[in-house]
């Protein structure tokens, strides 16, 4: 006589033996993908840096300003983002795969105050931040930020020409960058080096650096840097952030690679990062 049903038992091992490969290929699938995110996050920031270099290319190799204010006008701020999109003709690929929410409600007050006349916030909250501290360089006393310029009032230091970098294969440019109060991941147009508030070459515009600071700001809104202790960079990538040098290449580094050439660690008090070797720096000193 043929037997033409499964026994229960048979039935139970073939679903214990499902549930066992799902339970395996699950979490793979979620890291593959995390990796395909992460691979299109690189493209975004690699796109990011093409489009810088042509403005460079268009302005004797003169790096964008990181955010000013035009001396004609209505007043209204502007970011690099702004400056380089004719370049890129795509807002979306300054936001990464991996990122949050592009804006905060509760931080919405400084496009409606006078004094912070910002063209739109998608300006304000891209997850790809300029290395201000070092590309647009306050001096030691801090007394040429907000100066005018050419184009108008740079909020930062003067802009500094490319070709003056040491080396620019080893010159952080752009990377993963985001205020993580009071909502992680949102986004941040600038990132801090780390080491620049005790350096007597460079100022910091906003007095924070790689410590944990509830009094962490950017030209007016009021978060923090708690969670990441590392400046407004934020390790969204598997590898740590993923980061676009001045020459145009890209990778994923982990903070502690982010830092080197200091003596930063999660957990040190803001503003006593020490720069010890500039030679392994990678935020652009010396020039």
């Amino acid at each position: 006589m043929n037997r033409k049903a499964f026994t229960l038992i048979e039935l139970l091992v073939v679903i214990a033996i499902i549930a066992i490969l799902a339970a395996i290929l699950f979490p793979v699938f979620a890291q593959a993908k995390v990796a395909a995110k992460n691979a299109s996050s690189l493209s975004n920031v690699k796109q990011t840096m093409l489009g810088e270099l042509m403005y460079q290319n268009d302005y004797d190799d003169t790096v964008v300003l990181a955010c000013w204010i035009p001396l004609v006008g209505n007043g209204a701020w502007y970011t690099w983002g702004r400056t380089i999109q004719p370049y890129m003709k795509n807002v979306n690929i300054m936001y990464s795969p991996l990122g949050g929410p592009h804006a905060v409600t509760s931080w919405m007050i400084i496009f409606s105050q006078q004094s912070y006349n910002w063209i739109g916030n998608w300006q304000y909250f891209f997850q790809y931040g300029m290395n201000s501290s070092w590309l647009n360089p306050g001096n030691g006393q801090c007394s040429n930020l907000q100066q005018g310029t050419a184009a108008g009032i740079n909020l930062f230091g003067p802009p500094i020409q490319a070709t003056a970098l040491n080396s620019s294969a080893n010159t952080i440019f752009f990377t993963d960058a985001a205020e993580d109060a009071p909502q992680q991941n949102v986004g941040s147009y600038v990132a801090l080096a780390p080491g620049t508030i005790q350096a007597p070459d460079v100022c910091v515009y906003d007095g924070d650096d790689w410590g944990p600071n509830p009094s962490f700001y950017f030209a007016g809104i009021t978060g923090s840097t708690t969670t990441t202790q590392a400046g407004a960079v934020y390790p969204r990538a598997p590898g740590g952030a993923n980061v676009a040098f001045a020459d145009g290449h890209t990778k994923s580094q982990q903070l502690g690679t982010i830092a080197q050439g200091t003596n930063w660690y999660k957990g040190q008090a803001n503003g006593t990062a020490l720069i010890l070797d500039r030679t392994k720096y990678e935020w652009g000193a010396p020039y």
